[in-house]
């Protein structure tokens, strides 16, 4: 008893955000569309066939992990769409934390709580937690190996890299999309070269790539008997359909359909307060550099995709190709939290401490405005929910179940948006209290 009162007097924070975020998932509608319904028929036929097989009598062409994890899901609580579902959720639940946690290790505790809440509440992972896709497993393994990785480069240590090298070999062969993760990681090493004891020799690339080598080589070489080298010559690049005419602004109408406008506002406003006051700010530089530099090379790829090669499926599925990205983007944008408290405590001149307060306020205030941007477009927002610049040609979700009343929906969520609004700015109202009456 005393343990679990510890517990949550230390980590109430997160545990609320959980919570809420738990609260917008679960009573929301849950969603289908056509990628659904494959993803489910694959992870059906595990039950009676063994195999992820389709309609068509081939094997889906991706990695099969999810599928898998799915099915033994399916076998413990019984095959339907709804539990499927459920397991979705889950995962999503399970990356808000993760982002906590990653958020706590690249700049900071109260970053790592306002990421959470920020991802938790975002209609882009909300809606991607209500539908029946591995999308947020991927995502999933992807943090943890982020996370491992991060662990491992500042303890030198190679049985971590191992560890890290297991679960990316665990997000590859569930997504191939978890290659991305890479481009954090690499950075992270790169950037960290000279204030770290870690080298990236050949021990350590052998003992990273050997798990997803042995697991892609007993998947495709033995259980599947299918060429090694296929799974990564994907029916998009080999019988590709072609955009003539992409819209050129396709990218930003899909990330403010997806996520709102402010959360974007509050990374760019990050990243300007970053570069203005590098020199008080220069603790948080290199973790900034991270986080743009995986969503520019992201986001460049998805762009040179349609843009360059008029590739019609990177276009219309932008929605799930960058999905990626916008941990990052959350993590950018509530980094405002801790520059704000450095920015503030290092600067002593009066007019000086004043501007630096008032950027504070308007961090705050974007950080505010996702939430409440959030809350409203997940109210407001019934039926098919099209993520794109047209409800036809891209990709959106179909209510395959309807949530509760609407009414009630509305005042559970706006009570959401009050619980993790305060959690997330509690720790830092307590330390100042603290700091002014010591």
């Amino acid at each position: 008893m005393v343990k679990l009162k510890a517990v949550l007097t230390t980590h109430y924070p997160i545990i609320g955000i959980l919570l809420g975020s738990l609260l917008i998932t679960a009573y929301l509608a849950t969603y289908t569309n056509w990628d659904a319904q494959i993803e489910y028929e694959a992870t059906s036929s595990i039950l009676t066939q063994g195999f992820p097989y389709i309609s068509t009598g081939f094997m889906i062409n991706q990695p099969p992990l999810g599928f898998y994890v799915s099915a033994l899901f399916f076998g413990v609580g019984g095959l339907s769409y709804l539990n499927g579902v459920l397991l979705t959720t889950a995962f999503g639940l399970g990356s808000v934390f993760l982002l906590y946690v990653l958020g706590n290790l690249m700049y900071g505790r109260k970053t790592g709580l306002a990421a959470a809440a920020l991802f938790g509440m975002m209609p882009w992972h909300v809606y991607m937690s209500r539908v029946f896709l591995i999308d947020n497993q991927y995502l999933f393994w992807g943090l943890l190996f982020l996370i491992l990785g991060i662990l491992a480069v500042r303890r030198n240590s190679q049985k971590l890299v191992l560890g890290t090298g297991v679960v990316f070999a665990v997000a590859l062969l569930t997504k191939l999309y978890a290659v991305f993760m890479l481009i954090p990681m690499l950075l992270v090493i790169y950037l960290h070269r000279k204030e770290t004891c870690f080298k990236l020799d050949f021990k350590k690339v052998i003992l990273f790539v050997l798990p997803s080598l042995v697991l892609h080589v007993v998947w495709f070489g033995i259980f599947a008997n299918q060429h090694f080298m296929g799974v990564y010559f994907n029916t998009d690049f080999t019988h590709p359909e072609w955009v003539a005419d992409p819209v050129l602004a396709f990218l930003p109408i899909i990330f403010v359909n997806s996520a709102g406008w402010f959360v974007f506002l509050g990374g760019f406003f990050s990243l300007a307060l970053g570069v203005i006051y590098r020199k008080r700010l220069r603790a948080f530089l290199k973790m900034d550099v991270v986080c743009l530099g995986t969503i520019g090379v992201i986001v460049g790829l998805n762009l040179f995709l349609v843009l360059g090669l008029h590739l019609m499926i990177p276009y219309v599925s932008a929605f799930k190709y960058n999905y990626s990205v916008v941990p990052f983007f959350c993590l950018l944008a509530a980094s405002l939290i801790d520059k704000s408290g450095v920015l503030i405590e290092s600067i002593n001149q009066k007019k000086d401490r004043l501007i630096a307060m008032g950027l504070g306020v308007v961090g705050l205030g974007l950080l505010f405005a996702s939430l409440i941007e959030s809350t409203l477009f997940l109210n407001y927002r019934w039926g098919f929910v099209p993520f794109g610049v047209d409800s036809v040609t891209y990709y959106g979700l179909f209510v395959f179940s309807e949530a509760m009343d609407r009414n009630l929906l509305e005042m559970l969520h706006f009570g959401v948006l009050i619980l993790v609004a305060l959690c997330m700015v509690l720790p830092s109202l307590i330390t100042v209290l603290k700091k002014q009456f010591r």
